[in-house]
């Protein structure tokens, strides 16, 4: 609560009253020994201003009152019946000064109490925001300057690692430049800005808040500081995240269905009639290497059906205790066979946990995890697997390497169905392998380091004993 300066030293309720009786007594004593006419009298006013500390709001006027009675008493208990300049001059004057006084400390103790009254208002409002919403305030140049307790606790930095840095602390870079271009021209021209932005915590996590920034402005209209007020809306984005992607594998299924039974067929009746074509051709026939790329094409597109089928249908998972170490390295000895694998280095670090999984759909995933790092690496890197234990009874698996990384603009996308950059491929194998670890209960998401390369993080259940 709000007290105003100076009121604590006379908090006890009799403590002014005596204070001003001793203080009126001397004075009154001190000035009937003064000659007519002296200026002792002033010396009222400090009682007068006493009222500064009073809760009672008559104490000045009552004070000046008194103190007006009592230069007149002196003054009549020692004139002499000559009007001087003295008795002309000070008395009237004193008398004034007492009532000036009186008046002016009226006016402000009022003042102080309506300030105390909007101090306190302004302490509730303050105390109702920081109990709901993610507070925190910046200078001009984007400096963290305040923070409420719930940033902390959705951030999860501490109040003095966030002070004096720049909101690129807990950048997720997954806003465009241009968003965030958007965001400082508005405000720095300002105006409010509204929208959602996509954070990181010091853990690792993204998280959502939807934001509003207010510029304080000078009266030229300059901004000085921005107040930034979120709400967090993690669990609403989540859930509409969810149903979307609901929305999609019912959309793959019935797309799966209609190829399964519209195409496979007929797709099988090519191959079929193509490989007996070929057969009867012969070895230096030169559209051998025709029918062949058909043959190579149809046989891509069954894949990609096989592919369809099993993301729209995934078969349960058979869970086992699996080690992690000999899988790593029958993963790392398969994709040696491939061409991309060919001068990639390969390094499994971590000490020798095992899973309760699937053995051969956890094979599959990491497989194309690695798969996919090294033809990012285009025959030229190190690809690094990290197991390490992680909370809840899980076990964290990193896939990482030291290639180019995604771009920002794509990097949201490579878990969407039929997404690629390849020339050849059909864009599910990252979808399965998120949907695969989903079944086991886990999770599987990609993190571009600042200072490069791609790291693919992939959560299983920790077998019991394990570790």
């Amino acid at each position: 609560m709000f007290t105003p300066i100076g009121r604590l030293a006379f908090s006890r309720p009799r403590t002014l009253p005596v204070l001003g009786l001793v203080l009126t007594a001397a004075i009154f004593a001190a000035d009937l020994g003064a000659p007519i006419g002296s200026a002792i009298g002033m010396l009222y006013v400090g009682v007068v201003l006493l009222g500064l500390w009073s809760p009672q709001p008559a104490f000045p006027l009552v004070a000046a009152y008194v103190a007006t009675v009592l230069v007149l008493a002196d003054l009549y208990a020692g004139w002499n019946g000559q009007l001087t300049l003295g008795v002309i001059v000070n008395y009237p004057l004193m008398i004034l000064v007492f009532l000036i006084s009186a008046i002016v400390v009226r006016r402000f103790v009022a003042l102080e109490g309506r300030a105390a009254a909007h101090f306190e208002q302004l302490g509730d409002f303050k105390r109702a925001l920081d109990a709901s919403a993610i507070v925190a305030t910046t200078d001009v140049k984007g400096r963290i300057t305040y923070v409420n307790d719930k940033f902390l606790e959705i951030s999860g930095y501490s109040r003095e690692e966030l002070l004096g840095q720049d909101h690129r602390i807990i950048n997720s870079a997954y806003h465009s430049p241009e968003f965030i271009r958007d965001l400082w021209r508005t405000i720095a021209n300002g105006h409010v800005w509204h929208g959602e932005i996509r954070n990181r915590a010091k853990a690792g996590h993204f998280y959502w808040v939807d934001t509003t920034i207010v510029p304080f402005v000078t009266e030229e209209g300059k901004p000085y500081q921005y107040i930034a007020i979120r709400a967090d809306v993690t669990a609403r984005k989540t859930a509409e995240d969810s149903l979307t992607h609901q929305a999609a594998l019912a959309r793959v299924g019935q797309m799966a269905a209609v190829l399964a039974h519209e195409v496979r067929n007929p797709l099988a009746g090519i191959r079929g009639a193509m490989q007996v074509l070929l057969g009867r051709r012969k070895a230096d026939d030169p559209e051998r290497a025709v029918m062949q790329e058909i043959l190579a094409r149809t046989e891509s597109l069954n894949e990609l059906i096989d592919d369809l089928l099993l993301f729209a249908r995934p078969r349960p998972p058979r869970p086992a205790e699996v080690e992690l170490t000999p899988l790593l390295h029958d993963v790392f000895a398969t994709v040696l066979q491939d061409p991309a694998g060919k001068g990639v280095e390969f390094e499994a670090v971590g000490a020798p946990l095992t899973v309760l999984a699937d053995a051969d759909l956890t094979r599959a995933t990491i497989l194309n995890l690695v798969l996919n790092a090294a033809q990012a690496l285009a025959g030229h890197g190190r690809i690094t697997v990290f197991s390490t234990p992680a909370s809840g009874g899980m076990i964290e698996v990193q896939v990482r390497d030291t290639g180019p990384g995604i771009p920002l603009e794509i990097r949201e996308q490579v878990f969407e169905p039929f997404f690629t950059t390849k020339s050849r491929g059909g864009g599910l194998g990252l979808p399965i392998a998120q949907r695969t670890v989903e079944l086991h209960g886990g999770s599987l998401s990609v993190h571009c380091p600042p200072e490069g390369g791609t790291v693919f993080t992939l959560t299983l259940p920790r077998a019991t004993g394990s570790g």
